[in-house]
């Protein structure tokens, strides 16, 4: 999308047509004031002026409010984008020029009235019309023109033609107020185009974040499905080859594969992440439980990664019951205990909490690099990395904090942040307080691994148009024992069928195939085949917000690429009949 804002060129038409679009939204001002002063004038002046005029021109001023109500009805009944700006430019010129031509010729038929007590009330009256509409018709000044010059000129011409002085000398006063209305009606204007000039360009400006947003979003989904196919194929032959080869598992190099593989994964994890709070996918469970199961769990697993970096670390146990997600709460202060040993080289590591009213400051504190205070509010940002690690490959993306902040708005924690440069930071997340008795943090919490489920007997069929997905996949749940057969997509799928005599256990899809099939289509084939719901796991690389939301509200599992062994143990053990599952 091209930049509108690029040139002044581009933008005048646009300012113009919202200039006009402005003046049509105080048509209803014009409608009114004019119509109700009109008939007024007539009661109060009826059989004191020519009542022949004085009929023809109420006439007049309701025709043209008339009018005026049809024009708005008919402008705001079409799409904005369709607007002919010429033909709404010429027709709002061409009433505003009759109005003021009405009004005009009041001075001329009307003045003097017949009856010498009405000449003050047709003094004020002359002074006032023209001047009445001004706020509602400077909005487009060449409206204003049009019904303000034929307005006023009849009327200065006409009391500048009177014997009296005092009817001359109000010719002179109109005169010179019109010198000041025409230049305050001027200034109005300009500050009106200049405020629709700022608006028209703030939404240029929001447009093209919103175009940058929408491109970032889909080059991360592209990004993250191209990288997740290799990925997922290696996390699934390495899990097959540790099964296979006990020995491997104490090797040096195949524990670096390992671990470059799991820093693969984080990092396409942290770009769902994204994805899945873009696409509000988030579910916050709450409930009451007491933070030493949670700190005292992070406190024994991050303790000895602190002390092989030769850092001491510190905890403080508290027996406060608090009130949160704590999955999410967990994650959060996972993040800030990996942050806390990945910058720190020397020092120490606290991790405690402390009360404040009726809330809970659970903070880790750290004697890393610091944060310079004018970069404090840069490390919640997307895609930031302050510091430079020695171990380049567990820097990740920058995405954390960025994941972490939104966490804390989704559960309403408040995250600070204090740091002085070279001397250390303190992060802390508020979290409220419970009286209520404490229910058990591991109860939502799957930090233990899944056990292998016992497919024996078991027929899954793959469908999948990655021929190394398939072979990964296959050789990880033929070590499982289940019968496995494997298709590429719809075309592969009837020769598949007709080797099964009864429906497969469980499907195992990718939600997008070739030729634009997706795993619904597949699904729905089978059921319609077999004539029952099929157990199905469906596995993306797709982390596009609306993709996520579709294959949510699908009803089956959804698992994302790479996908994670203990996690596929976790979910197929969850459709497997209890007397069936067996750690292998």
């Amino acid at each position: 999308m091209g930049n509108k804002s690029a040139t002044p060129d581009t933008l005048q038409p646009r300012l113009r047509a919202e200039q006009l679009h402005t003046h049509y939204q105080q048509l209803p001002a014009m409608i009114i004031a004019p119509a109700l002063g009109a008939l007024f004038t007539t009661w109060v002046l009826w059989g004191a002026v020519n009542t022949t005029y004085l009929g023809f021109g109420l006439a007049g001023v309701l025709s043209i409010s008339a009018l005026r109500i049809l024009l708005f009805q008919r402008y705001f009944a079409q799409d904005r984008r369709e607007t002919a700006t010429e033909k709404w430019h010429y027709l709002a010129i061409s009433l505003a020029l009759i109005s003021g031509c009405i009004w005009g010729s009041m001075a001329i038929f009307l003045y003097p009235p017949l009856q010498s007590e009405y000449d003050v009330y047709m003094l004020v009256l002359l002074a006032l019309v023209p001047v009445a509409p001004m706020a509602a018709l400077a909005v487009y000044m060449p409206a204003f023109y049009a019904y303000y010059l034929p307005c006023i000129a009849p009327f200065i011409i006409t009391l500048g033609m009177q014997e009296s002085r005092a009817e001359r000398m109000t010719a002179l006063l109109l005169l010179m107020m019109t010198g000041a209305i025409i230049t305050f009606a001027n200034r109005y204007a300009a500050m009106l185009t200049e405020a629709i000039r700022l608006r028209l360009q703030l939404a240029d400006k929001t447009e093209q974040l919103e175009q940058a947003a929408i491109v970032k979003t889909r080059f991360l989904a592209a990004a993250s499905h191209d990288l997740r196919q290799p990925v997922h194929a290696m996390g699934l032959f390495l899990e097959s080859l540790q099964n296979r080869y006990r020995e491997l598992r104490d090797s040096k190099l195949f524990t670096q594969v390992e671990q470059s593989i799991l820093t693969l994964r984080r990092m396409l994890d942290a770009m769902l992440d994204i994805s899945r709070l873009d696409a509000d996918m988030v579910e916050i469970r709450r409930q009451n439980f007491r933070l030493d199961k949670l700190l005292n769990h992070l406190h024994n697993e991050y303790a000895p990664l602190a002390t092989r970096k030769g850092l001491r670390f510190r905890y403080v146990a508290s027996r406060q019951v608090v009130n949160s997600d704590p999955v999410l709460l967990e994650r959060i202060l996972r993040n800030f205990l990996s942050n806390a040993i990945k910058y720190t080289h020397h020092g120490r590591i606290l991790l405690g909490c402390r009360r404040r009213g009726e809330q809970m400051l659970i903070q880790i504190c750290d004697s890393g690099f610091g944060i310079p205070a004018s970069r404090l509010d840069e490390v919640f940002f997307e895609f930031t990395r302050l510091h430079n690690t020695e171990n380049h490959s567990e820097q990740g993306l920058g995405l954390g904090l960025s994941i972490i902040k939104r966490l804390a708005h989704l559960l309403e924690h408040e995250i600070t942040v204090h740091s002085e440069e070279g001397r250390g930071s303190i992060f802390s997340i508020a979290v409220p307080c419970s009286r209520n008795i404490a229910e058990s943090i591991h109860k939502n919490n799957p930090i233990h691994s899944a056990p292998a489920p016992e497919l024996r007997q078991w027929r899954v069929l793959i469908v999948d148009d990655d021929e190394a997905v398939r072979l990964g996949m296959a050789a990880l749940l033929e070590q499982w024992h289940a019968e496995v057969i494997s298709a590429a997509g719809m075309n592969d799928l009837p020769d598949k069928i007709s080797q099964l005599d009864c429906a497969p256990n469980l499907l195992l899809v990718d939600y997008h195939l070739s030729a634009n099939i997706c795993a619904q289509d597949v699904i729905h084939a089978l059921q319609v085949e077999f004539g029952k719901q099929i157990p199905t796991i469906i596995i993306t690389g797709d982390t596009e917000p609306t993709r996520i939301r579709e294959a949510h509200e699908a009803g089956h599992i959804l698992l994302h690429k790479p996908v994670d062994p203990e996690k596929l143990k976790a979910c197929i053990s969850s459709l497997v009949p209890a007397n069936q599952v067996a750690g292998l």
